[in-house]
């Protein structure tokens, strides 16, 4: 409370002369150093997809994360992964049309020349 009383002292209360809005000038604030208090909610109860558990809670979330072995995903992470996923099975079937077309030509090879 003395820091309050001590800054409300401080400020300037007179009229300040009213500045063109050419004039950049910087006033400095004369507000407390304190921080505000943060208020964090806690999470909502939710069913564990890999457990199947109802977790309840901030800690419960991260004792369940903990004992599972998870983690929480990165933002861009789920879409990074179905775009490779995606470019993995694309992959896989050129690989495949490789070798079905290595055998049909040795065959070919093997019947016709």
């Amino acid at each position: 409370m003395s820091s309050y009383k001590r800054n409300l002292a401080e400020i300037d209360w007179t009229v300040k002369a009213e500045l063109s809005q050419q004039d950049n000038v910087y006033i400095e604030s004369k507000r407390s150093s304190f921080p505000s208090p943060q208020i964090v909610s806690d999470y909502e109860s939710y069913e564990c997809p890999v457990s199947g558990k109802l977790i309840e809670g901030r800690k419960a979330h991260e004792e369940n994360l903990k004992s599972t072995g998870c983690r929480l995903l990165e933002p861009g992470e789920k879409e990074s992964n179905t775009k490779f996923a995606a470019w993995a099975i694309e992959q896989e079937n050129k690989k495949r049309d490789a070798a079905i077309d290595g055998i049909v030509d040795s065959v070919a090879s093997e019947y016709f020349d």
